[in-house]
């Protein structure tokens, strides 16, 4: 018999973990989106990021036996961790719609994104988005930070 790495502590202390990172970074991306502008590269990471983190949460949300687990390991009857869980995975949703939604897209192909401008010289600038540009997405990222304790 092996070592065992999984069960329901570890996944419970994954989606844990990765809340943390996600709150984390959705402050350091909201801060950032305030203070100034930001390019359309640091956009797509946010998306990307959290898309990661739903990926997660998604992930152990399927292991049988983790809500009760949870519930148990929270040891506070007024405390509705499945509600909570789904409303922070909700809210990480609602910042990557906001992103798909609200990025320029090709109007004759909305499937492709208009990250970057030709520049007359040739050269490629990549867009950048201003403060009042994002305020949707820093909203967004301000209900995914507050989902999470």
């Amino acid at each position: 018999m092996a070592f065992r790495t999984n069960g329901l502590s570890k996944a419970y202390q994954s989606a844990q973990n990765e809340a943390i990172r996600a709150k984390s970074f959705a402050t350091s991306a909201r801060t950032a989106l305030i203070a100034g502008n930001v390019s359309s590269n640091a956009v797509i990471q946010i998306m990307t990021t959290i898309k990661s983190s739903i990926a997660v949460f998604d992930s152990v949300s399927s292991i049988p036996g983790l809500a009760e687990y949870a519930k148990i390991q929270e040891d506070d009857p007024l405390y509705d961790v499945v509600a909570e869980f789904l409303a922070m995975r909700n809210a990480a949703v609602s910042a990557v719609d906001w992103i798909f939604n609200n990025f320029p897209k090709d109007n004759d192909a909305p499937n492709y994104i208009i990250k970057d401008i030709l520049e007359t010289d040739g050269s490629i600038t990549v867009r950048s988005f201003t403060p009042a540009q994002t305020v949707g997405l820093q909203t967004a990222l301000n209900n995914l930070i507050n989902a999470i304790a």
